[in-house]
């Protein structure tokens, strides 16, 4: 195994969670996409707050995901 030395601010150690001075290659692309998935999920749960997407209730939610799978099915 090699060995690569990236200088990165104190900013994205913090933003991805990065302690001390050495990572495994492999942890640092985990600690970047769960950063990343984290970004994606504030920016769904902001669009459906602004939307009201957000105060569906679950029966709600399940007739739209019935009414897709059924349009799905009929679209074959």
């Amino acid at each position: 195994m090699s060995e690569l030395m990236v200088t990165i601010s104190p900013a994205i150690k913090k933003k991805y969670g990065i302690k001390g001075n050495k990572i495994n290659f492999n942890k640092l692309e985990e600690k970047i996409e769960l950063a990343k998935a984290r970004e994606r999920l504030d920016r769904i749960v902001k669009m459906a707050k602004e939307t009201g997407l957000s105060k569906m209730t679950n029966k709600e939610i399940n007739q739209v995901i019935k009414e897709a799978r059924e349009y799905a099915s009929n679209s074959r």
